[in-house]
């Protein structure tokens, strides 16, 4: 059919409401993606570039024409887009990366001192001629020889930094705050949170991220990592047509733009891989964990030739061991892994108490809160050793060996080791606190690196302690194993273990943990032992039901997630399904009718059912569809509050030349110019025809099927709504968020360990005790001020 150069104006004079039409047809803020609907509108767009490929064919000889050439061309060029994409968003993320990196390094040393040759160099590259930590460095200047001096200092900077941090993430981009690993997990599986991944959060969270590590929080730049390359991700293929207008393309960047996050944050590409796998995605197929494996080593690739620390190192804590370890220790790895599963157990419990007190008092207060945390961090940590310096160069001294530059501040002195292993224990329980008080603020905060720091002071402290064992008893049973010519106990693997250990407890996650730790150290001599850690660490979660904090925190927020793990209802789906439900009706609707089921309802589709005597299931219409059908046709078309509205397929329409090849449902997805001119030919005076859009095959279950199936099909098909239908008659239909009611309902009490709590409670005290004396220091004041 030919549009007139009268309907053309029209359309450039509706030019705005076209753009807001467009914008209905996207998907709402804090919905679910229907990913089946998702699936048809992709096969519909393969259906018609098939057919649009059919017409470049060679000449009625076979001779090759320049149709043919430019569709070959066309036809390579979008399959190597896929790649394209994924290498821009590789070294996109391998360059932000370096970035944050080297910002970081400056704004952590510039609260100690600076740099006398030029203020923009930190220590590392101000002293590069200096080849041992302990040697003096003339360039670095400390601000103060005073010690209360250089405290003062350092607790200014610190509390400037996070507050810089905080009111940006406050006034400009409320996503950059927490990890974003959880909401990502979410926007995986379907979950749409406009903005999450969009430029503001980007950039304000690549410009903060350093400046709360710097601040000396207790918090880790890692899981921020993850959610940054994320953005990079979806900003990279919002600009490529073929990906913005898929939300299963867009995803599968997302996938491996979180692999490439890990990828660069720990400097292990394939452990990147493994943590989409283990961790982000519920369902994982071989061509996205090949996209992301291309853009891990893409972005690792891309950190490397930047090369930010000038060592060579992807990461600071980056080590190799020379020796090899002996049986008698796994005694000692063992007692690693049950810390590890206990700290986990402990962080995971008290950090969702502190979270439900954040969510009732400190929600109008976020920047206070934070300065203050930083603020106290920095008075606590300054005098302790571990907690004076960036959580990253901590680990990297721990895990080192002795023997080549190990022996950092008499690190491995035995004249020393008592007050080391004690100084130690102490950043242990004090890192463990500040994590579950710290983690959850308003500021960009990750829990990887904060979780591998307390597990490697512990680490480090069993070390020293073994290796002290040894030097007490060397003939005993244990150590007869051991050459008296080499160093028996090295003290940084029990460091690098215990770092292990408290990640994997933390986050449950075993075989990525593994992979990480290998790639970091290069050497296959410790898988064995991580192995054995990871394993006692895992167990002892499962025994005490632990749950990782990303997890949690999907539950805590209320997120519309589906849990892995099955659960035996004993109930049928009809106990579930909602059977009140605003339906459409095949035949016997007009526009003023539909005008009015939409604006008395707010539900997101309408199953359509024969008449309402037989109730016979014909199909289903997004609200979204059904709006923008209406909208559309009230602007282009000649129809009115009367006009009548046809849901199915009429013998007429077999008869006209554009709606006798369409199919129902082919309609979802189209162009706008192919949708324009469809809805000009079906919206008359006479009858608006809407059953292009209607899904006349729905998904549907049976009113007896176990709702343990309808989860399953809920995870592994994606679907927004199912029917539920008995014989061809609709009886209701069920949601996601159905299930999830129904399974808080049916949850133990005792299960929401956050809703109440021994911590939480102190906390409320401790805060009415706080507002108490305020209000009463003010009282005070006024009266004071008007004598």
């Amino acid at each position: 059919m030919t549009r007139t150069g009268a309907q053309y104006g029209r359309q450039l004079v509706n030019r705005d409401y076209e753009e807001e039409i467009e914008q209905i047809r996207r998907y709402e803020d804090f919905t679910t993606i229907d990913w089946i609907q998702d699936s048809i509108v992709e096969r519909n767009r393969r259906i018609r570039n098939a057919k649009a490929a059919k017409v470049a064919y060679r000449g009625p000889s076979g001779e090759i024409t320049p149709t043919w050439v430019w569709a070959q061309l066309w036809r390579f060029l979008r399959a190597g887009e896929p790649w394209l994409v994924i290498s821009l968003v590789g070294i996109f993320i391998g360059m932000n990366a370096a970035l944050i990196s080297i910002i970081t390094e400056w704004l952590s040393d510039i609260k100690m001192g600076y740099c006398m040759d030029g203020w923009w160099l930190n220590s590392q590259f101000c002293c590069l001629e200096v080849e041992s930590d302990g040697e003096f460095c003339p360039s670095w200047h400390l601000w103060s020889t005073a010690t209360l001096v250089r405290w003062l200092i350092y607790v200014i900077f610190a509390a400037i930094f996070s507050f810089v941090a905080a009111h940006l993430v406050r006034s400009m981009a409320k996503y950059a705050a927490g990890s974003g690993i959880s909401e990502i997990k979410c926007i995986l599986t379907g979950f749409v949170m406009q903005g999450f991944l969009g430029y503001a959060t980007f950039f304000i969270k690549s410009l903060t991220l350093p400046l709360v590590i710097a601040s000396g929080l207790s918090v880790g730049k890692e899981g921020p990592s993850v959610h940054v390359a994320c953005c990079i991700g979806a900003i990279v293929a919002s600009w490529f047509q073929r990906f913005s207008r898929s939300q299963g393309k867009m995803r599968e960047i997302i996938t491996a733009a979180s692999a490439a996050g890990v990828a660069v944050a720990f400097g292990s590409p394939i452990g990147g891989v493994l943590f989409s796998i283990e961790e982000m995605s519920q369902m994982f197929r071989i061509k996205t964990m090949w996209r992301s494996f291309v853009c891990a080593l893409v972005a690792t690739f891309t950190l490397s030739v930047m090369n930010p620390f000038r060592t060579g190192k992807l990461v600071l804590f980056q080590v190799t061991y020379s020796r090899d370890w002996h049986f008698f220790e796994i005694i000692f790895f063992i007692i690693l892994g049950i810390f590890g599963g206990l700290y986990g157990a402990f962080v995971v419990k008290f950090n969702m108490q502190v979270a439900a007190f954040r969510r009732k008092h400190l929600a109008a207060h976020s920047v206070a809160e934070a300065v203050i945390l930083a603020t106290l961090t920095a008075a606590i940590g300054y005098f302790n050793r571990f907690m004076r310096i960036d959580m990253t160069e901590m680990m990297s001294i721990l895990f080192r060996e002795c023997e080549g530059g190990g022996d950092h501040d008499n690190l491995c002195q035995m004249a020393v080791q008592w007050p080391m292993a004690n100084s130690l224990l102490l950043a242990t329980f004090i890192r463990m606190g500040l994590v579950v008080i710290s983690y959850g603020a308003k500021v960009p905060a990750g829990i990887f690196v904060p979780s591998m720091a307390v597990g490697a002071t512990f680490g480090r402290m069993v070390g020293i302690m073994v290796k002290a064992m040894y030097r007490a008893y060397p003939h005993s049973g244990i150590f007869s194993i051991c050459d008296p010519n080499v160093p028996c106990i090295t003290p940084g693997t029990y460091a690098f273990l215990g770092a292990a250990a408290a990640l994997s407890g933390v986050m449950r996650i075993t075989v990525t943990v593994v992979v990480i730790m290998f790639e970091l150290t290069g050497a296959l001599t410790y898988i064995l032992p991580t192995m054995i850690v990871i394993l006692v660490t895992k167990a002892v979660g499962d025994f005490l039901g632990t749950r990782g904090i990303a997890d949690e925190a999907i539950r805590f927020n209320g997120y519309p997630i589906l849990e892995n793990e099955d659960h035996g209802f004993n109930v049928s789906v009809s106990e579930v399904m909602k059977k009140d439900l605003d339906i459409l009706f095949a035949s016997g609707m007009i526009v003023s009718d539909i005008e009015q089921l939409l604006a008395s309802t707010n539900v997101k589709g309408f199953p359509i059912v024969t008449s309402e005597s037989s109730q016979t299931l014909v199909g289903y219409m997004g609200r979204t569809e059904l709006r923008y059908v209406l909208d559309k046709a009230q602007n282009v078309g000649d129809i009115s509050p009367s006009t009548p509205c046809a849901f199915t397929r009429g013998a007429s329409d077999q008869e006209d030349f554009v709606l006798s090849d369409m199919a129902s449902g082919s309609a979802l997805g189209v162009e706008e110019d192919v949708a324009t001119e469809l809805i000009e030919t079906s919206a008359t005076i006479d009858v608006l025809k809407l059953w292009p859009w209607v899904n006349q095959t729905p998904l549907t279950v049976s009113p007896q099927l176990p709702l343990e199936i309808v989860t399953q099909l809920f995870k592994r098909m994606g679907p927004r709504v199912i029917l539920v239908e008995e014989h061809g008659s609709l009886k209701g239909l069920v949601t996601v968020k159905d299930v999830l009611r129904f399974n808080a309902v049916e949850q133990p009490v005792g299960d929401l360990h956050w809703n109440t709590g021994e911590l939480e409670a102190i906390l409320d005290v401790m805060w009415n005790w706080a507002v108490g004396i305020a209000d009463t220091s003010i009282n005070w004041y006024r009266r004071l001020i008007r004598r």
